[in-house]
Formats: C-alpha cells, structure tokens, sequence
C-alpha cells in the first residue's frame, strides 16, 4: 500500500488540530500588514489578524504560495517514497494552484517516477479543510490516490455557501464592489448575499438591514438548501463569534444535521472581505 501525504494552503482555514490529528501538510500564504510580513497560520492566527485589521493604516495584502515553497514540500516527501495529493485554492483567484503544477513538473525533472496529484478545490475558506481531512482518512484505510482524488472532488461539489460580510469596506477597498454599490448599499442598508460560482466569489443577491443578519441569511439558507439530516453543516466566520452560535443554534433547531461546526475564516481571506458570517450546507 502506497503512503500519501496530504498537503494544502492555509487559505483553507485548516486548524493546527486537523493538522496534527490527521499528519496533514500546510504551505502559507504570506500576508502583508503595514509593511509587516507573516505566515498565515504560523505566525498570525485569525483571532490576531483581526485585531490588526482593527488598527492597521493600510488594508492588507496577501502574496501566493510560490512555486520554490511548493517544490521544497513536495520534494521533501516524494523523496521519502510518499504519493503527494495538494489541495489548493481556487485557481481562479490566486496563482498558487498554477504554481503548484509549476513546482510538480520541477520534481518531475528530477524523480520522473514521482507521483503527485493537484487539486484546484474552486472553493475557499474551510470547505476544502474538510476535502483534505476526508482525503487523509481515505488514505488512512488504504484508498489509491486516483480514487481519493475523485471522491474529495465530488465531496466539495455537494456544498453550496452563502457569507453575508458585516461591512462592506474590505470589499470595495479589494476592488469586489464598485464605490456606486458601497454608497447605495450604506444608504439602504443592503448587504449582499455572497456565494462561490465558477471558482470565485460573487453576489447572487442581497440582504436588506445589518440588524438581524444572521436570521435573514438563515432564511436564505432554509430555502435552499437539501435535506441536511445525515450531513455536517459548516459554520465559518471571522471576528463574528456570537452570530456564529446564533446560527449553529438555528441550524440545529431547525435543519437537524448529524453535526454543526463552527471554524474561523483566517486571514487569506478576511483581507478581502473583513469580518464574515459564511455557511457552507450540502446541496445533494
């Protein structure tokens, strides 16, 4: 039975306890603060992040994982006669999955028998934390590569997500909302429904009033979603813990899934969206 190593980004929000619990790998984006740089999940967690999103002069900026740091992980394990499976970002918004075939083809050069899988997730946040958790129990009951790879695939296709961001600001200052959408959405107090379509994140409608916006999303939510009784539903969110356990209180009120989780949104993407209430619910 071959070893396989699953690595991703810390883009995907994966807690230092699915890290340790199931033996995954983390490469870090790097995140710019006011002309301080930091390794996202290293040496900035989501709780610190947002406390210098409170004071800092400048929006922050994130760089991708580079190809260099890629090869050095990938190289480490192919060379101790692991499989590699890399679960990345939405290729869509960052380079960092096209510089992981960039670094794939490096190792190739020099071990052309190596074997290292990608996987452009098309999501973001904490639904392809769960990808790499599901593909590192796979691989722990001794499933190939190709299969693990297949299954995650159609794991992250059964979720939807719908966020409402508390503010508007870190959108419009990210380029992800005109400046003629911030000012008619401060006036009228509209918040935008915000999902992931075709690998980036996007309106597919609105939330009118910031009073109440975890009700108002619950109802978006219960209207669309499938039957979620035998699933785990996904609460992510950043800085907004109180509105987190408002909805798991909900969500298992009124949905009863077989399990409510709540995990923070870390700073990859809180620099572009500030503080966020997200949930991500299976659709099939």
């Amino acid at each position: 039975m071959a070893k396989i190593k699953i690595i991703t980004d810390s883009a995907s929000d994966i807690t230092r306890e699915d890290v340790e619990k199931w033996g995954i790998d983390v490469v870090s984006f790097t995140i710019n603060v006011d002309g301080e740089q930091f390794k996202a999940g290293i040496d900035l967690s989501p709780d610190e992040f947002y406390e210098k999103l409170k004071v800092c002069k400048e929006i922050p900026t994130t760089a991708q994982v580079t190809p260099n740091d890629l090869y050095d992980v990938f190289k480490k394990y192919t060379d101790e006669g692991y499989e590699v499976l890399y679960i990345s970002i939405s290729s869509c918004a960052s380079g960092t999955f096209n510089n992981s075939q960039i670094a794939k083809n490096m190792v190739l050069e020099e071990t052309p028998d190596a074997v290292i899988e990608l996987v452009d997730s098309q999501r973001f946040a904490y639904i392809y934390a769960e990808a790499a958790k599901e593909a590192a129990k796979l691989a722990q009951e001794g499933k190939e590569i190709g299969e693990i790879k297949q299954q995650i695939m159609e794991f992250m296709e059964g979720y939807d997500v719908y966020v409402a961001a508390q503010t508007l600001t870190y959108l419009e200052k990210g380029g992800r909302i005109n400046k003629a959408s911030l000012v008619m959405g401060n006036v009228l107090d509209i918040r935008p429904l915000l999902s992931i379509r075709n690998g980036l994140i996007e309106s597919i409608g609105t939330i009118r009033g910031s009073k109440k916006i975890v009700a108002k999303l619950f109802k978006k939510i219960q209207e669309d979603c499938a039957d979620q009784s035998d699933t785990s539903v996904i609460i992510v969110h950043g800085a907004m813990p109180d509105e987190a356990e408002e909805m798991k209180a909900l969500i298992e009120e009124n949905l009863n899934p077989k399990e409510v989780q709540i995990q923070k949104v870390g700073p990859t993407i809180a620099t572009h969206i500030g503080p966020v209430i997200g949930v991500f619910f299976k659709t099939k």
